[in-house]
């Protein structure tokens, strides 16, 4: 959201002071040089970011349209389900024994298959590496009408794109990194936009197309990200909670101050069962959690070792906090311990909320198509930042912006710099990266050649 540092269109209609002067002839350098780092270093890992992210909103909706066979399914003249245990019985029929029933998911659209998950051990135990496959089933006939193992899925591969680059733990982190870089980009990028004075409304709130060249293509920077700021920050921001580095030590803040539920920071355990007993069946595990909330839409998970228990719990993907959590013992099928998500601490609340905010579902279709516009706005602004790095840049240079003679950078700066480096310990990290390259490449090139 940058503005090309000689762009006449800025001129101002107002004298400044030179105490403005002086202050804004500091800032503005030193916001730029960050602005462009920030930019052009993590410019490929949004582009790879905001494209899977744009996919991923709509995953859902996609996926039932493109296979209604394994979704859809035709009402009866008296729709009436079939019991959870005859769905489960004839999924767990179509699959090989060495899958594991893992879960089950029942949504309130009664023309919607429901979703019937196996798990099964791949590669060493202590890896706890599973793949998964789902079983979908009519709910009036209990008739299997497919699968699909859902790492083998084109949004499988799109969600791994999006959290890890295909690349395992460093890709996690080079993503984290991106992201928070990318957050320091949109800020210095409307630092960079704000007005001084009176400026003129087009090339500041509007776009000079009929200008043509440098000054279009800085407004086709600028302008789009102005206007979709806030979506793309929150977008941004929120995705941090499922990072590496930042989302653990935000949950570590929110358990160390009291603000996660007792259940969830460690769920309850299941008694040894008697010899001889009859485990609770899906049926009765379901209409026990139906006395604490109604559950229209749920996912069930089943216990895989000795002492877990089954956990209960409706979906939060479109900011619906009016349900809950419920643990059940996994032999009586009572309640163990339940969470109600409209009693729960703020920040608990908000940690739920991130993830619709963060996939654009708050609010259903609106907010989706928002949100898909907002990551090809990162996009563009990706793109029109390199090309305007690109026909800027003095041949066979690079064309980074320098410190001059004398500039001296204002405290705000600093005091803003060791505040990102501080929320942002991985850009804090890169800093002092980039630091010690730099007094390396000074070192190296004060060093006397050797005779």
């Amino acid at each position: 959201m940058s503005p090309s540092p000689a762009d006449p269109s800025r001129v101002e209609s107002r004298v400044e002071t030179p105490r403005e002067r002086s202050w804004l002839s500091a800032l503005h350098p030193a916001v730029w040089r960050w602005h462009f780092w920030a930019g052009l270093l993590v410019t490929p890992f949004l582009i790879v970011i905001s494209i899977t992210g744009a996919l991923y909103v709509f995953q859902e909706d996609l996926a039932v349209w493109s296979r209604p066979d394994l979704h859809r399914v035709a009402l009866p003249a008296d729709p009436v389900p079939r019991s959870y245990a005859e769905r489960v019985a004839a999924a767990r029929a179509h699959v090989p024994a060495e899958w594991e029933f893992a879960s089950f998911d029942e949504v309130p659209d009664p023309a919607r298959a429901d979703q019937v998950g196996f798990e099964r051990q791949i590669g060493p135990a202590e890896d706890h590496t599973h793949e998964h496959r789902f079983v979908f089933v009519d709910p009036y006939t209990a008739r299997v009408l497919g699968d699909y193992v859902y790492e083998e899925s084109f949004f499988a591969v799109v969600l791994r794109l999006h959290r890890t680059l295909l690349a395992g733990t460093p890709g996690r982190i080079a993503i984290e990194v991106a992201t928070c870089w990318g957050i320091v980009s949109l800020l210095t990028g409307l630092l960079l936009w704000w007005p001084r004075g009176r400026e003129k409304l087009w090339g500041v709130w509007l776009p000079r197309l009929r200008s043509g060249g440098k000054l279009a293509l800085r407004d086709l920077h600028t302008l789009p990200g102005l206007y979709l700021f806030a979506v793309a920050f929150a977008i941004m921001f929120t995705g941090l909670l499922y990072t590496q580095v930042w989302g653990r030590a935000a949950f570590a803040g929110l358990y160390f101050g009291g603000q996660l539920p007792v259940p969830y920071v460690s769920p309850p355990k299941s008694a040894p069962p008697p010899e001889g007993a009859v485990p609770a069946g899906i049926d009765a595990l379901v209409a026990e959690a139906r006395r604490h909330h109604p559950f229209p839409e749920f996912s069930l998970h089943a216990p895989h070792k000795p002492g877990d228990c089954w956990t209960l719990y409706g979906p939060t993907q479109r900011g619906d906090l009016d349900s809950g959590v419920v643990y059940l013992d996994a032999t009586t099928g009572l309640t163990l311990a339940t969470i109600d998500y409209a009693m729960l601490q703020p920040g608990a609340k908000a940690a739920l909320l991130f993830y619709s905010i963060h996939t654009g579902s708050v609010f259903g279709t609106p907010t989706k198509a928002l949100a898909v516009i907002a990551c090809l706005v990162i996009v563009a602004m990706s793109v029109t930042g390199v090309w305007m790095w690109w026909r800027r840049r003095p041949p066979g240079r690079l064309g980074a912006p320098r410190r001059t003679n004398g500039e001296r950078v204002p405290p705000l700066v600093i005091a803003t710099i060791l505040g990102l480096a501080v929320f942002f310990p991985l850009v804090g990290l890169s800093l002092v990266l980039l630091w010690l390259g730099e007094m390396a490449a000074r070192l190296v090139k004060r060093r006397p050649p050797s005779s």
